[in-house]
């Protein structure tokens, strides 16, 4: 959420104090304790987690046994893909730009899974019409 970074009405609403187990400023010792932050970032992270959650592990309205494999391969191959991205960023990545690709790399294997996933229950439900 760069784009809101620096707007001072948005910055005002959603700065808190919060505790911080470890706050390791760049050019300032680590410390722990209650610290006061702009909070957009972690919203947004919590918020991408919970919802990415429950769009790809939210019983569909007919879960059988070969929907619940969907849901196994799209997690598996969502995996591969996510930690093959890994080791070629890790090898061929570096500097503080390595920390954006790793910060990002958090929310990619559960993209993958409910992108994935979604494919394989068109592709499914789509067969199954043709079908009928």
């Amino acid at each position: 959420m760069l784009f809101l970074e620096g707007d001072p009405k948005v910055e005002e609403l959603f700065t808190f104090e919060v505790p911080a187990l470890i706050n390791d400023e760049i050019f300032g010792p680590a410390e722990s304790g209650w610290i006061e932050t702009v909070y957009i970032d972690e919203l947004l992270s919590v918020f991408i987690i919970i919802f990415g959650l429950l769009a790809g592990f939210s019983k569909e309205k007919y879960e059988d046994e070969l929907i619940d494999k969907l849901r196994n391969d799209a997690l598996r191959i969502s995996l591969f893909i996510s930690y093959g991205i890994l080791l070629l960023t890790v090898l061929s990545i570096f500097g503080m730009i390595f920390l954006t690709f790793l910060f990002a790399q958090l929310f990619l294997i559960l993209f993958l899974f409910n992108l994935i996933f979604d494919l394989k229950l068109l592709k499914h439900y789509k067969t199954a019409s043709n079908d009928e």
